[in-house]
């Protein structure tokens, strides 16, 4: 097209600044946002088209960063650079500037770059080969917006500062829960919430050492402990958390041998490395995790006892997906933007299969749930290539969840005491949750219980 010419459609302005790679915000001088690319939604976590309008100061509220150094700035009208940190994304490069001269009463442009990302494109540019670690941005996106997810679910509200309370007096906890419900992302909020930046979080997955291996791995070893041991010996992993948190994934999967083991050292905060004579001390924090009945295991002599009632302290049971559907529409959403990052053409999904995404029960939790929204990327909405347990849902069959009412109270004046009078409702709100969720454990869990108070309740009335 020459000079001249004149386009044939009109340029759209938006567009092209959708298409940069810097996120961009701009402000009009009362603070209220003027306009957000999609870039910058992506990094900060807003809906671009949303906080249009709104004022910048309640916009930041809800963002997963932190803006109160630029909300400073904006307030004693600065100019300035900036990194900003959040619990799902990594370093921010943060420009805020002027919209127009000192003298006038203009403006801000707020621009932000992932700084993970930049350092990939200009190693590609270099030709550079990318590090491994640009593969964990997306994955950072994809840990839970939980400062989001908590004001949508009373229910995990609940549990967080169930969690955030037990770690600031000290106490251990263990979260259970079916595999995929993400115990390992919520150990890990839960060590960013008392934790200072540089603290370790060594997370084990206990399934995954081989039985031979466990006590070197953990415990570490000396120098010549063994044949084929390094020769400078080797610091175990629980020496690796000194000072932050040791993380143990699967506790149930611990070899009973090494179970006893491991209860000394939660006893005295003591080990000693295989083929070592000098004790050393460790100071960290501990949290575990199971998607197995402890208790169960300790009936059938499979798992200690003791050891069971030094890591569950504190019990966060966290419910499977199906049963909290209201967090299933804003992890939909996320997943999406998380995909339609590496997509050239973003990803819109039609109202039957967002109905289908809504109505299927999700046995896999938020796992299946990433896996599937793949799926949809990749194949499109091909019926035929789609998985069949998603698209032979009945989308005209009755859904309406169990209704999880609680019994009637009985009136006081029949009982002996106020104690029966409790203890005998308390009892029967149990036997209904029972009932609703099919066992002891997913009623625990419903009841944000541990197993242990079920059984026990239950036990002396049998």
């Amino acid at each position: 097209m020459t000079r001249n010419q004149t386009p044939s459609t009109p340029f759209d302005v938006t567009a092209s600044l959708d298409a940069l790679p810097d996120g961009l915000i701009v402000l009009n001088d009362a603070g209220i946002v003027a306009f957000c690319n999609r870039e910058a939604g992506t990094i900060a976590g807003f809906d671009p088209t949303g906080i249009v309008g709104q004022d910048f100061v309640a916009v930041c509220r809800e963002s997963d960063l932190n803006w109160t150094l630029i909300l400073e700035m904006l307030e004693a009208g600065r100019s300035g650079n900036l990194i900003l940190r959040g619990e799902t994304v990594g370093a921010i490069f943060v420009t805020l500037r002027r919209a127009g001269p000192p003298e006038a009463d203009a403006g801000y442009v707020l621009t932000l770059r992932d700084l993970a990302v930049f350092d990939h494109a200009r190693r590609q540019a270099s030709g550079q080969r990318s590090e491994a670690g640009f593969h964990a941005v997306n994955e950072r996106r994809l840990r839970p917006d939980f400062a989001r997810q908590r004001s949508i679910s009373p229910w995990l509200d609940r549990m967080m500062a169930r969690g955030e309370r037990a770690l600031l007096q000290g106490a251990r906890i263990i979260i259970t829960g079916e595999s995929g419900v993400g115990k390992t992302e919520m150990a890990r909020y839960l060590h960013n919430f008392v934790a200072n930046g540089t603290d370790p979080f060594v997370a084990v997955n206990c399934a995954a050492i081989p039985e031979s291996l466990f006590e070197s791995e953990l415990f570490g070893y000396e120098k010549g402990a063994f044949t084929g041991a390094s020769v400078e010996g080797k610091k175990g992993l629980i020496e690796s958390a000194e000072g932050g948190t040791l993380f143990l994934d699967e506790i149930g999967e611990i070899p009973l041998p090494l179970q006893a083991k491991l209860l000394s050292f939660l006893e005295d905060g003591v080990i000693m490395r295989i083929g070592g004579t000098r004790s050393r001390r460790v100071n960290v924090r501990v949290i575990s995790a199971t998607n197995r009945d402890l208790l169960a295991l300790a009936d059938e002599r499979r798992f200690r006892l003791d050891l069971y009632y030094r890591l569950a302290v504190v019990n966060m049971p966290m419910r499977p997906l199906r049963e909290v559907p209201e967090l299933l529409e804003h992890l939909i959403e996320k997943f999406l933007t998380a995909i339609n990052q590496r997509r050239s053409v973003p990803l819109d999904l039609s109202d039957d299969l967002r109905d289908r995404l809504r109505l299927y029960q999700y046995p896999g939790n938020i796992r299946e749930l990433w896996n599937l929204m793949l799926q949809i990327s990749v194949l499109g909405e091909d019926i035929d290539e789609l998985p069949r347990r998603l698209m032979e849902l009945d989308l005209n069959a009755p859904n309406a969840p169990l209704q999880e009412t609680l019994p009637e109270t009985p009136p006081l004046a029949e009982r002996t005491s106020l104690r029966d009078a409790v203890a005998d409702y308390e009892l029967r709100i149990i036997e209904d949750a029972i009932r609703i969720h099919g066992s002891k454990r997913k009623a625990a869990a419903a009841l944000g219980v541990d197993i242990g108070t079920i059984s026990r309740k239950t036990r002396k009335n049998q």
